[in-house]
């Protein structure tokens, strides 16, 4: 969860430092281990980086080409490494030196604005080709990674969170009152659209360039409906399922923290600890962290309607895991309400998002940075 941000003046004026470095602070919550700030110019980038996997504990963004006329900020989890690293002839340093970003950078280099199509994983992430004079961003296949961006006749601006942007002077504080109703409808079809007028998101599996002459957003991945896997048995189908469902987990298991896992009891939250688990156990890892919420001051009627501790237990038992458990009928829904508020920018549909927050902060408390959900 690091954060990136970025102006871009379409008039040629230089970017003012200090708007850049305003974008940097206010979101520096997301990203605690490092800060940085590039602009040349028209053009700046910032980033705040969290450190979660191990390549990423030596990475510094902004990450500037050697030739110096390329320049790339990520928040990024790059899973197809040694995919991309062979492909693109990476071989000057170890594997386990070589960063996402560098791999992102490298293969925008190899294959221009088509290489968000050849990278699997989490990420958003904007690259400045000097000498296109253009800026190239994308977002993920899933939209995991946030991306908004402002646009006027005289700046382009884009940043993690909405309240950068709103931190600049240019940026019109005005409500969208569409949004608003969208939301009040339980509509949520419009992927591009905030509750501010004038903000917009890239939406998932989506790439943008944006120059003087304009802005050009694309598609560059869709789910293939028509396609279809055919199997000779429930079993082949289960077996099938298992190997992709357990390279899913795997990937996000690369960290150089302890990692952690919301377990709730439910068939799906306990497959995802089970296989974690499992993976862990088969890499000589440390155990898994697993954060649960419980009710035991509830009545016993509601205790049976709600609880799942037994499930809870039941995956415990198992071994490999150390549980914690926050007890979730001493919350109140309205803890913590203002902060919370802040960080989402949004109003969010989520009446039980004060007993995950909780969860948040119980992982957090363990040194958690890689929380699987």
């Amino acid at each position: 969860m690091s954060a990136i941000v970025g102006l871009y003046s379409l008039d040629g004026q230089p970017v003012n430092r200090g708007d850049l470095e305003r974008m940097v602070d206010t979101v520096a919550h997301r990203g605690p281990d490092a800060a940085g700030v590039w602009n040349r110019g028209s053009i700046g980038l910032g980033q705040r980086m969290l450190w979660t996997t191990p390549e990423s504990l030596d990475e510094r963004l902004p990450l500037v080409d050697k030739a110096g006329d390329v320049v790339l900020t990520a928040d990024a989890r790059i899973d197809n490494r040694d995919e991309l690293i062979a492909a693109l002839g990476v071989t000057d340093h170890p594997h386990g030196e070589i960063s996402d970003s560098e791999l992102i950078l490298s293969a925008y280099k190899q294959w221009g604005e088509a290489c968000a199509e050849k990278l699997v994983g989490d990420f958003a992430f904007a690259i400045w080709d000097g000498l296109r004079q253009r800026l190239f961003c994308a977002r993920d296949h899933l939209g995991v990674k946030p991306f908004y961006y402002h646009q006027s006749s005289r700046a382009f601006a884009f940043a993690s969170e909405i309240k950068a942007l709103l931190s600049l002077p240019g940026v019109p504080f005005r409500l969208n009152e569409m949004r608003v109703a969208d939301h009040l409808a339980g509509m949520f079809e419009d992927r591009t659209i905030t509750f501010y007028q004038d903000i917009f998101r890239l939406p998932a599996a989506h790439s943008m360039t944006v120059g003087r002459e304009g802005m050009r957003v694309r598609r560059y991945w869709s789910l293939d409906v028509s396609r279809e896997v055919r199997l000779k048995s429930d079993g082949e189908y289960a077996e099938a399922f298992r190997t992709i469902f357990t390279d899913a987990v795997r990937c996000r298991l690369r960290s150089a923290f302890p990692m952690g896992a919301l377990l709730s009891g439910g068939l799906d939250s306990s497959a995802i600890v089970c296989a974690a688990r499992k993976v862990l156990a088969e890499q000589g890892k440390h155990r898994l962290h697993t954060f649960s919420a419980i009710f035991p001051g509830l009545p016993e009627a509601d205790l049976r309607r709600i609880d799942e501790r037994p499930f809870i237990d039941a995956v415990v038992s198992m071994g490999g895991l150390i549980p914690h458990f926050v007890h979730a009928d001493r919350l109140s829904p309205l803890e913590e309400i203002d902060r919370v508020l802040w960080h989402e920018d949004e109003a969010v549909l989520a009446p039980n998002l004060y007993m995950h927050w909780a969860l948040y902060r119980a992982a957090h408390q363990q040194g958690v940075r890689v929380l699987l959900d």
